[in-house]
């Protein structure tokens, strides 16, 4: 055997097993995934993010090592971010393409993140499920409506953009400003970080009142039980407690990734 063909068969080799090794620890992280989703118990939990954590960054340095990023897939944020700016819980929603007339990258994300939201978290921000005193409730049933609010934005974007972009425009294109589509993007994305900071803030307000001892959360450790109805029943079997602290680490984590200036 001539030294190119010993080079290849012992690349090829190495390859396997490195494939191997990625399948594995593929199959460790889909079972830390479980564990955390099902543990209510707060130090398990903490711990097993920690491991979800270590095992993603080794399967991105295989994942690297044999340029198999798209074979494998393993959910990540659409931006190439450094190892410190990775997201425990954004990584693991799935990217759904926005719209099929421009290619954003950045809107696929955000419209994606904020489906996940208003599938998973919003119906738990009820009194059906978190039960609070008056003032508190009565506040936090403002947010319900902003958000929908926030979806009209984007259905109005989605008309702007989908007007631009028919075949006649051109024809009326002197008539209509075409940065109209630019900035009621900007607008979107502004008013949904405006909703999530005041959201994480009154989230935290809850928690830092119940980690003093107050009883701001009138039933802290009573468990989720989802309506049989709900499609989606992320948060079934958490505390009230800890369904507020996993929803106050995807507000913090959704607020970074949108990357907008305080105002």
């Amino acid at each position: 055997m001539d030294e190119d063909r010993f080079i290849q068969d012992r690349f090829i080799q190495k390859g396997r097993n490195v494939k191997g090794e990625i399948e594995q620890k593929i199959l460790v992280l889909k079972q830390l995934e479980g564990v955390y989703r099902t543990s209510t118990n707060p130090s398990q939990r903490s711990r097993v993010l920690k491991e979800i954590n270590d095992v993603k960054k080794s399967i991105k340095s295989l994942q690297t090592l044999l340029s198999i990023q798209e074979e494998y897939e393993l959910v990540e944020a659409p931006h190439e971010l450094p190892p410190e700016e990775q997201f425990t819980i954004l990584n693991f929603i799935k990217i759904s393409r926005h719209s099929d007339i421009v290619k954003d990258i950045e809107m696929d994300a955000v419209t994606s993140y904020t489906d996940f939201f208003e599938r998973n978290y919003l119906p738990i921000l009820s009194e059906y499920y978190i039960k609070l005193d008056y003032n508190h409730s009565l506040k936090r049933d403002t947010f319900y409506p902003r958000f929908m609010e926030i979806k009209k934005l984007l259905k109005e974007y989605d008309y702007e953009l989908e007007i631009q972009n028919r075949e006649e425009y051109n024809t009326i294109a002197l008539f209509k400003d075409k940065s109209i589509v630019h900035k009621m993007r900007q607008r979107y994305l502004l008013t949904l970080d405006k909703y999530f900071k005041d959201l994480r803030n009154f989230v935290k307000l809850l928690i830092d009142d119940h980690r003093e001892g107050g009883n701001i959360v009138l039933h802290p450790y009573q468990e989720i039980v989802m309506n049989e109805f709900e499609e989606d029943r992320r948060l079934d079997g958490y505390t009230v407690y800890e369904a507020l602290e996993e929803m106050y680490l995807f507000f913090d984590e959704f607020i970074r990734f949108l990357g907008m200036p305080n105002i």
